[in-house]
């Protein structure tokens, strides 16, 4: 997709009179600036002459325009109910009513949003912003399940149907490859099955609710020991276990680590994330089991195991390193078949910050 020169002033001053803000603006940032023939993605902010700074965001992903503003609304209002409920996240700014509003750029209907600046977002992940992220995402999901809220479309993290950290079809053709364990490639596929199976058969009968669909680093400000959580553009209504497995999984094997950590610290962040989500909401019987097979599951088929990485799964083959590669399959193999070590269903002492979480 092309990049564009900076949104012009004038289509910033209509946004801002759209919301009943002085059109007067300076230090136009802009994080998010895509546009082509059919589609716009820009997200910016600016400086207010009362000082404010402001973040506008201009959408336009094709298909139904209505139905794309209706959603955007719905996830706006429930980002507003998190904020008026104890949650730090941004204020967003309504017109008639309405958070999301309809403006006309370069020639397409697009949604348009404001919403207050929280800050420059988290950069890197250890034990203590895990911890916290876990004690955030727990709270969110508590408000959002005792309050019924809902918003009507699903998120990127359906463990037991479609979701955004799954490469399991590359698997599959790289594991064609005649030079690579025959048998432990299809346990594997045997035991990928019987485990969605098994999420598939309790799914309906899990807690599920309204979640804020993507909740890391990329959209966490941190400051003074308290996070703020901003950009519901991916919120949608989840089964409560799935959301925290997987984003918990992302955020541990995804997020940028401090410069010169150690690379095996990477394996204390689930455990923290878990721990701090766990201090604050309990689950059931059936939601530790169900997540015990997200968890193990996803853990040993994680996308960049597969695809990605310098020694992911496809990687290796392609550079002929076999033995890595089969050993790659034997310990996704033991991964999968990991017995329920009860991390789930147990609050641990919290370590300190810096200390494994056990």
């Amino acid at each position: 997709m092309e990049e564009r020169k900076p949104v012009p002033a004038k289509d910033i001053e209509a946004v801002l009179a759209l919301y009943g803000f002085d059109t007067a603006f300076a230090e136009q940032e802009e994080y998010l600036h895509e546009e082509s023939e059919d589609r716009v993605r820009v997200v910016l902010s600016v400086r207010l002459a009362d000082g404010r700074r402001v973040v506008l965001k201009i959408m336009h992903e094709g298909g139904d325009d209505d139905a794309a503003r209706a959603k955007t609304e719905r996830q706006s209002v429930f980002s507003e109910f998190m904020r008026k409920n104890g949650i730090r996240t941004p204020k967003r700014y309504a017109a008639d009513g309405r958070f999301c509003l309809a403006y006309t750029y370069r020639g397409l209907s697009c949604s348009v949003t404001a919403e207050d600046w929280c800050g420059r977002e988290v950069q890197e992940i250890d034990p203590e912003i895990a911890y916290r992220i876990g004690e955030l995402m727990a709270r969110m999901h508590l408000l959002s399940l005792e309050n019924g809220c809902e918003i009507g479309c699903g998120t990127l993290f359906s463990a037991a149907y479609w979701n955004d950290v799954d490469a399991y079809e590359t698997f599959c053709e790289v594991c064609r490859d005649p030079r690579l364990d025959a048998s432990a490639a299809g346990e594997i596929q045997r035991l990928r099955e019987e485990k969605r199976n098994a999420l598939r058969s309790v799914w309906d009968r899990l807690p599920k609710a309204a979640v804020q669909g993507d909740i890391s680093t990329n959209n966490l400000v941190y400051e003074d020991g308290v996070l703020t959580v901003f950009d519901y553009n991916n919120a949608g209504d989840e089964v409560l276990v799935s959301d925290l497995v997987l984003e918990g999984l992302l955020t541990a094997y995804e997020m940028d680590l401090p410069a010169g950590a150690d690379p095996n610290s990477r394996e204390l962040l689930f455990p923290a994330l878990l721990q701090g989500y766990l201090s604050v909401r309990r689950l059931s019987a059936a939601e530790a089991d169900a997540a015990w097979e997200i968890y193990t599951l996803y853990h040993a088929l994680w996308f960049s195991r597969i695809v990605h990485r310098e020694d992911s799964l496809q990687e290796l083959v392609r550079r002929g390193d076999y033995a890595a590669a089969n050993r790659l399959l034997a310990q996704m193999l033991a991964d999968l078949t990991e017995q329920d070590d009860g991390r789930f269903r147990e609050v641990q002492p919290r370590a300190h910050t810096g200390e494994a979480y056990k």
